[in-house]
């Protein structure tokens, strides 16, 4: 029966084919002898990546060369690791003179032992895998244990204000017109507040609240309380509550355990500090960490802590634009790094009373240095944000300087350095001034 419901599941995809996609910019290797692993939060868009490098080989091959096999179908209840090598069987009755397999395995932990099946084809050579696995039982750490490394995994973030554009089906030409940047700002404001998670990206406000409260909700019962058998639920809800409300704030995790005790919930420091722990491991929370030269020195010092999505801030009424400007800046930086960059680093810089919002660094080497802040013509706020950068500058010895603002685009000179002014959507768009 089992064989049977495999191929229907098979037949099935081949017949209706890849949905409708909108194109993400993460690229994954098609050639590669390697499972190609996906990770991210709930909702994130994993399987349609997978359909997205699916699409991009029909170029060159029928789709029945690709067995697309969802794992989470009811009809494959009670799979097990045995029933996996009728996946190949399957293979090569519909593609018998294939020197090659094409595998795409969404939610493949739900198969207890699947990793000796995937091990098993990659050592024999001729097989392209793609899997998927939700937090809740498959972190990337994980998958890199159970395959021996013979995977490469790509952690997935929601969608970037690029990507959010595409799927708004705004196309993005140089020189922009009026039109274009009032339709910009129109959606930056939506952005900024709501997120960019796929699904709610057309939503009315109303269900895209409710719909970001149930991700929340799913994520704390499957992502953290069920995979790690948490006892005292609601103190995970307010350790998220708490860490929420202070996104882009420097905050330890004994802070946020005093906060807690405050509150009324009992738990020792220990438990808290596995709790924060499981948020960062699941993706949700972004610790940035003070920038030095010292990587023990770094790991000693406190955190700033960045969210995931702008989403989550709203559901508990956090309402600052500026924290909200800095932790899309934040999140597009380790976007940036995920995608294309993976040898940079990202920290805050903190010296004699002077702090700049991020150094990307690779090495030893600080390739630049960002400010955030919405008004910069705010004369005091001004003297701030330069002071920071011209005394980072001189110390670590860049000249990249940046100030990300909410619309003052323009350039200065001070003490022989030239800072950079430049509007959030046209940072985030990578637009030329």
């Amino acid at each position: 029966m089992i064989a049977m419901s495999l191929e229907e599941v098979i037949t099935e995809f081949h017949r209706f084919g890849i949905p409708k996609l909108k194109e993400r910019s993460l690229e994954l290797p098609l050639d590669l002898n390697k499972a190609i692993a996906i990770t991210g939060l709930r909702r994130t868009g994993k399987t349609y990546l997978m359909y997205q490098a699916m699409k991009e080989l029909t170029r060159t091959m029928n789709i029945e060369r690709l067995f697309y096999i969802n794992f989470e179908d009811e009809r494959l209840a009670g799979l097990v690791p045995q029933n996996l090598s009728q996946i190949v069987e399957l293979y090569k009755k519909y593609n018998p003179d294939a020197k090659t397999m094409y595998l795409f395995l969404d939610e493949i932990q739900n198969v207890n032992g699947w990793e000796k099946f995937v091990r098993r084809l990659l050592e024999r050579k001729n097989a392209r895998i793609f899997i998927t696995g939700s937090s809740s039982k498959l972190l990337s750490g994980e998958i890199s244990t159970a395959l021996r490394g013979r995977s490469l995994t790509y952690r997935l973030f929601p969608l970037s204000f690029k990507e959010y554009l595409r799927f708004k089906e705004l196309k993005i030409r140089e020189p922009l017109i009026e039109d274009d940047r009032g339709l910009i700002r129109k959606y930056l404001d939506e952005y900024v507040h709501f997120g960019g998670f796929p699904e709610i990206v057309d939503y009315e406000e109303l269900l895209k609240i409710r719909t970001l409260q149930e991700y929340l909700d799913m994520m704390i019962y499957k992502d953290i309380v069920e995979r790690y058998e948490i006892k005292k639920i609601g103190v995970m809800k307010e350790l998220i509550r708490v860490t929420v409300k202070n996104f882009g704030n420097r905050m330890s995790v004994r802070k946020l355990y005093g906060i807690i005790l405050s509150s009324g919930r009992e738990l020792s420091k220990n438990k808290i500090y596995e709790y924060f722990s499981y948020l960062e491991d699941i993706g949700f929370i972004i610790p940035v960490r003070k920038f030095s030269y010292s990587e023990m020195d770094k790991m000693r010092s406190m955190p700033k802590l960045y969210v995931v999505d702008n989403g989550f801030p709203t559901i508990y009424g956090v309402k600052d634009l500026g924290r909200r400007m800095e932790n899309l800046v934040a999140v597009e930086l380790m976007r940036r790094k995920y995608y294309s960059h993976p040898t940079y680093e990202i920290s805050y810089y903190l010296g004699e009373n002077r702090e700049v919002d991020f150094v990307v660094y690779e090495g030893q080497r600080v390739k630049e240095l960002i400010q955030v802040c919405y008004d910069p013509t705010e004369v005091e706020t001004k003297k701030r944000e330069i002071r920071g950068l011209i005394h980072a500058s001189k110390e670590l010895k860049c000249n990249e300087l940046k100030i990300i603002t909410w619309d003052y685009e323009g350039e200065e000179n001070v003490d022989g350095k030239k800072i950079k002014y430049i509007p959030l959507w046209r940072w985030l768009l990578h637009l030329s001034s």
